[in-house]
């Protein structure tokens, strides 16, 4: 019998792997000092891998030294994300529907307390947002993170907040778990999430999660402009969107329920947190 014996790594390589993921969980960047602390790492060896990632690209430094995400980072990951299952999956499903063919519709992952967009598909109508492959947006100020955070334990999406820090991006936005987890028990009863001008002023979304075998996977979501969002297009919106959810889920193999009738969204004519 012949003896196995693992793959030998390349130090440098796990090395730079290891500085784009501590550098990717900085907000402001991260020093190369900093870099070295955090990977344990020779300062001067860490240089030379930065110096190799600015020049690829992976990596860029600003003028007060510190180092964050480059170009080719979000270029990469736009190629793989335009490939993973589920955008193939919504991609199908939206052609077999033919559903809200004037409005945008964008598919998002949750990515811990943030909402990751990974496919849009363009409607007719023009929108005042343009969501672009590769953004990140707080959870719980839109109508997908809100969803997403719906579709989890109480309890998980709770420690999702433990610290209490919510970032606001209007004045609307939910900023606190007290508010925060009576909406997404709603949100749970009637299946679908609205964004009330909490990601951008004069704007209404909603949006819904697509669910696989062990829990939320996706969500799907549409935005309008709040003063064309008569109650007849926004529950239609609501409704395409529950059907498209539904049938991303059946296809990803996750619980598959009856619709049943769609609570008309009523109250974001007025609701505010």
């Amino acid at each position: 019998m012949t003896a196995t014996h693992p793959k030998p790594t390349v130090p440098a390589v796990a090395r730079a792997a290891r500085m784009l993921e501590v550098v990717s969980a900085s907000a402001s960047g991260m020093t190369l000092s900093e870099i070295a602390r955090a990977i344990d790492a020779p300062k001067s060896s860490c240089l030379s891998v930065c110096t190799t990632l600015v020049e690829s690209g992976l990596l860029v430094r600003s003028s007060a030294g510190t180092y964050q995400l480059g170009w080719k980072v979000v270029q990469l990951g736009r190629a793989y994300l335009a490939r993973s299952d589920i955008a193939t999956e919504f991609r199908r499903v939206d052609t077999e529907l033919g559903l809200l063919a004037e409005d945008t519709i964008v598919l998002s992952l949750l990515d811990g307390r943030n909402v990751l967009y990974v496919h849009t598909r363009a409607g007719s109508r023009p929108v005042a947002i343009h969501y672009e492959i590769g953004m990140r947006l707080p959870a719980h100020c839109t109508a997908s993170g809100k969803a997403l955070l719906a579709a989890l334990p109480p309890a998980t999406a709770a420690a999702l907040y433990a610290d209490d820090t919510f970032d606001s991006l209007t004045r609307h936005s939910i900023t606190s778990m007290p508010v925060l987890a009576p909406e997404l028990e709603r949100i749970r009863q009637r299946r679908y999430a609205i964004d009330d001008e909490e990601t951008a002023l004069g704007m209404v979304c909603f949006g819904a999660a697509i669910l696989g075998a062990g829990g939320p996977v996706g969500a799907l979501s549409v935005s309008m402009v709040k003063a064309a969002a008569d109650g007849g297009r926004a529950l239609r919106a609501v409704e395409a969107l529950l059907r498209l959810a539904q049938a991303l889920t059946a296809r990803l193999g996750g619980p598959v329920l009856e619709l049943g009738p769609v609570e008309p969204p009523s109250l974001y004519l007025g609701s505010r947190h």
